[in-house]
């Protein structure tokens, strides 16, 4: 077996212009699994009546299913149902004029929403009791304390689980392929479909998902940093 370190070049100088739509899943689905997680996460922290116990039945559930198993069950109920759905509320559109890229941002989000909802919940846990009884005696609302005491003081501690799961996301995208979406993954795959050296393929692909883990890291690292600075000045 020959190792041909050429064709790894030439696979990463292949793959890496699909790192922005790449990026475009992963950062979507951080956008709206955040929010998703967010709320499921205050909800379960004031453990809001009937919304608390379906919804952390519900995280549970999704916790202990794969994600391709989610993405398969997405495109399932899509493929087969879309269409009758959108006739029937008035739209004008088809299944087919979907992008495919929807639904690995659809399963992606709800790995975000679970993940992310329990970074959050711990985040908060992390608050102390006594800010609560502050934020209260200054006559602040709930919403205002969530705004101006839980979030802020939660943040930081969430802030390094928020990045991981970036990457985790980034990673993720590689079930799009499923669908014929081209992101990295794929684009590694589709080089080596004439030569079937996968194996070098496979290793260029690795080596730019590496690199955008590192520069991700390096940004989270620095931006931490200037966070932290920035809080410091706020207490002096």
């Amino acid at each position: 077996m020959t190792f041909d370190f050429g064709f790894i070049l030439q696979v990463i100088l292949t793959v890496i212009r699909y790192v922005p739509i790449t990026l475009y899943m992963a950062v979507v689905s951080l956008i709206i699994g955040g929010a998703l997680g967010l709320m499921v996460a205050l909800i379960r922290f004031y453990q809001v009546p009937v919304l608390s116990p379906i919804i952390g039945t519900v995280i549970t559930i999704l916790k202990g299913v794969p994600l391709i198993l989610v993405f398969l069950v997405i495109f399932l109920i899509t493929s087969q149902n879309f269409n009758s759905i959108a006739k029937a509320i008035g739209l004008q559109i088809t299944y087919g004029d979907l992008p495919m890229s929807l639904l690995a941002i659809i399963g992606l989000s709800l790995m975000a929403m679970v993940g992310l909802s329990e970074a959050f919940r711990g985040a908060f846990e992390s608050v102390k009791a006594v800010q609560f009884d502050v934020a209260r005696s200054l006559g602040m609302t709930r919403l205002q304390t969530i705004r101006r005491v839980l979030i802020p003081q939660a943040f930081p501690v969430a802030f390094p689980m928020i990045v991981n799961m970036l990457i985790n996301l980034i990673k993720g995208t590689a079930i799009a392929s499923l669908v014929s979406v081209v992101e990295i993954f794929s684009a590694a795959t589709q080089s080596a479909s004439s030569n079937y050296k996968y194996f070098e393929a496979y290793i260029a692909a690795a080596i730019v998902y590496w690199l955008m883990t590192i520069l991700i890291e390096q940004a989270a690292h620095r931006f931490e940093l200037n966070f932290a600075k920035k809080m410091e000045r706020a207490r002096a």
